[in-house]
C-alpha cells in the first residue's frame, strides 16, 4: 500500500513566537496548528510543539491570527 499523505516539506526559517500582549486567546492557532499551540491557563497562545513538520499549518495560523500576535524571530 502506497502512502498518500501529503508531506510537508517547507521549513520555517526563525523561531515562532508569540507576542502574548498581542494574543486576544481567539483559538485560531490552535485550530489551524494544534501539534504547535495552545492556549495557556491564562487564555494566551503558547507554542508547545516542534514545528518541523508542521510549516503550511503555522503559516495558517499566522496569517489567520486576529492580532497578527503570532511570528517568526530570527534564530
Amino acid at each position: 500500500m502506497v502512502d498518500e499523505t501529503p508531506r510537508d516539506t517547507e521549513v520555517l526559517s526563525g523561531k515562532v513566537v508569540v507576542d502574548r500582549e498581542a494574543c486576544m486567546g481567539s483559538g485560531n492557532c490552535v485550530y489551524w496548528s494544534p501539534d504547535v499551540f495552545q492556549l495557556d491557563k491564562d487564555g494566551i497562545a503558547a507554542v508547545i510543539g516542534d514545528v518541523a513538520g508542521h510549516a503550511e499549518r503555522v503559516r495558517l495560523a499566522m496569517t489567520n491570527c486576529p492580532t497578527s500576535a503570532i511570528r517568526l524571530a530570527e534564530n
